[in-house]
């Protein structure tokens, strides 16, 4: 009977061996990835493409990029402007580099301008505070001093003399080394002193008066990019007097009209004088050491390298 007992437990032994190795091949399959055909699992064989990426669009014209406030202009029916070229608008911001360009507005989009392409390109609309109205029929005389264009870019001249069909003028902003300009079919704005579109002005910032450019006039705050980087207009800037303005290297900035001092149109001094000129954006201390025709002088500034030519627009008395 003992001997019977041995092989029953023999093979009772070998079904609880073969049970428990079923066991972990059932676990095993459990385990295992789920089919083609289970929820969530992507078809054999299937390739997953990325999501596709949008290119960067290109930014939309922006007639007003500053938040300049409301402004109405007249124009004569020539509708011609010294004003900025879309691309320069378009990226506009406080500090940015701007140049006024001689330009014609053939209508009008509400309060905006609507501004000829340059170069066939297509038309865009422009806020009035980015605009200098350029008056129609302007015969300038001998010795006035004007805003006029040198190859479509506005600049300050003084006129000198008229050689047949055209007008011999002495730039007064450029290089002291550039060669008299002989225009014809230009535009032309008298200047008169004060603060007043297109005259340069002493804006006194951190210590020091900056030599500027005068754009626009308006009051109170101006849209997302405010002198503090606010997202509004403050309002304690309501019913202040501000200025757009061109600082060095064209920058564009906002001025309050109480720290601006214009610059006289024109000047008179004699050699030895001490005057303010303009130098690197800032109008410094200097010596007037001759004038070397009507509105162009020598300067030594304190403290400086060699003389320096400089013109209306750039030397004033000190304040």
């Amino acid at each position: 009977m003992f001997g019977l007992q041995r092989p029953l437990a023999r093979g009772l032994l070998a079904a609880a061996l073969l049970a428990a190795c079923s066991s972990g091949s059932s676990t095993t399959t459990e385990a295992a990835p789920p089919a083609s055909g289970s929820p969530g699992a992507p078809p054999l064989g299937s390739f997953i493409a990325p999501s596709p990426t949008q290119p960067p669009q290109p930014k939309s014209p922006q007639p007003n990029p500053l938040g300049l406030p409301p402004r109405k202009i007249k124009l004569d029916p020539g509708r011609r402007v010294f004003t900025f070229s879309e691309p320069m608008l378009t990226n506009a911001r406080i500090g940015s580099t701007l140049v006024l360009y001689a330009a014609t507005a053939i209508g009008f989009d509400g309060d905006d301008l609507v501004i000829e392409g340059q170069s066939g390109g297509p038309s865009y609309k422009v806020h009035p505070g980015y605009v200098i109205p350029v008056p129609d029929n302007v015969k300038p005389k001998l010795g006035d001093v004007v805003l006029t264009e040198w190859n479509g870019v506005m600049k300050h001249a003084v006129v000198r003399r008229y050689v047949k069909d055209r007008i011999a003028v002495r730039y007064t902003d450029m290089e002291a080394r550039a060669p008299e300009g002989l225009l014809k079919g230009v535009r032309w704005v008298k200047q008169v002193n004060g603060l007043e579109p297109g005259n340069y002005a002493a804006h006194r910032q951190e210590g020091e008066y900056r030599h500027v450019l005068l754009v626009s006039p308006f009051e109170g705050g101006f849209g997302a990019q405010d002198a503090g980087g606010d997202p509004k207009p403050r309002a304690s800037t309501a019913g202040v007097k501000r200025w757009f303005c061109l600082g060095f290297g064209g920058a564009a900035l906002i001025a309050d009209e109480a720290d601006l001092q214009p610059i006289p149109i024109k000047w008179k001094g004699k050699p030895g004088a001490v005057v303010w000129a303009e130098w690197a954006g800032t109008m410094r201390r200097a010596v007037m050491q001759s004038e070397n025709e009507p509105g162009i002088f020598t300067v030594k500034f304190e403290r400086a390298g060699k003389p320096e030519v400089v013109g209306y627009g750039l030397i004033m008395d000190p304040l």
